[in-house]
């Protein structure tokens, strides 16, 4: 159980690092940028393609492609949660002041989740709404927030990228640098975006095994894997990366 007076000097810390703050910022206003941007180019799709092409356009696929990006910076979120303590030095004195250390990661972790789920959520009803907005304003096909496949976004969507400041916060315990754990966290989270340039079956598996492209695949309705299992893989890798930064942690000197 996560104490309200370590919570509250959790949050004191955290809104005290400024690139914390504009990272939040940043994401939503990426997330409408990229709605925009991604709704444009799926209206360029939906008319050079063909008849039946058309009939398999996926609105909420084409335009909220854009979180792709705006995922790197909520992981960037759950990086400077730790990353920064490691920076100032403060890590020890935070140590000292909480006593227990599984009760200061629990501290993060809530910090992290606090943070990241209204960004997150923010970002994903502002990325749907300005890209459906611009799929229909130029008469291509859009969907409605009632939709199952728009649901599913707006309902999940915000979580799994919640999941995914939590991957960061693990890579924060773990490299206990800002620069190494967001140069990991970008690569890792932008592979699935290369799964068209490798070898098919190496492709074929990052598409639809990789943390974070089997949830959204799942999202999309295109996963080849029954949605349980999709959304299971994004859960099992991030808390297993939790509990390994965890025992790290708790055996190193800070």
């Amino acid at each position: 159980m996560i104490e309200t007076p370590v919570l509250k000097a959790e949050w004191t810390k955290f809104s005290s690092v400024r690139a914390t703050m504009v990272l939040a910022v940043a994401a939503v206003a990426m997330s409408a940028f990229l709605g925009w941007m991604f709704g444009n180019a799926g209206v360029t799709d939906y008319v050079t393609s063909t008849p039946q092409e058309q009939l398999d356009f996926s609105p909420v696929e084409s335009g909220m492609r854009g979180v792709f990006l705006v995922q790197l910076l909520i992981a960037g979120i759950g990086v400077l949660v730790v990353s920064s303590e490691y920076g100032s030095g403060t890590m020890a004195a935070s140590m000292a002041a909480v006593g227990r250390r599984s009760r200061l990661l629990a501290a993060k972790a809530g910090m992290t989740v606090l943070t990241a789920l209204p960004v997150s959520v923010a970002s994903v009803v502002l990325m749907f709404t300005v890209g459906q907005s611009t799929l229909a304003s130029n008469g291509v096909p859009a969907a409605m927030p009632g939709e199952p496949a728009a649901m599913r976004f707006l309902l999940i969507g915000p979580v799994v990228l919640t999941l995914i400041a939590l991957f960061g916060l693990a890579l924060g315990f773990l490299l206990r640098g800002t620069a190494a754990a967001v140069n990991i966290a970008v690569a890792f989270l932008l592979l699935p975006a290369l799964s068209d340039v490798m070898p098919a079956a190496v492709g074929g598996f990052v598409e639809s095994f990789w943390p974070n492209a089997a949830p959204f695949k799942a999202i999309y309705g295109s996963s080849v894997l029954p949605d349980p299992v999709a959304y299971g893989i994004v859960v099992t890798f991030v808390a297993v990366m939790v509990a390994v930064a965890f025992a790290r942690f708790r055996n190193r000197d800070a």
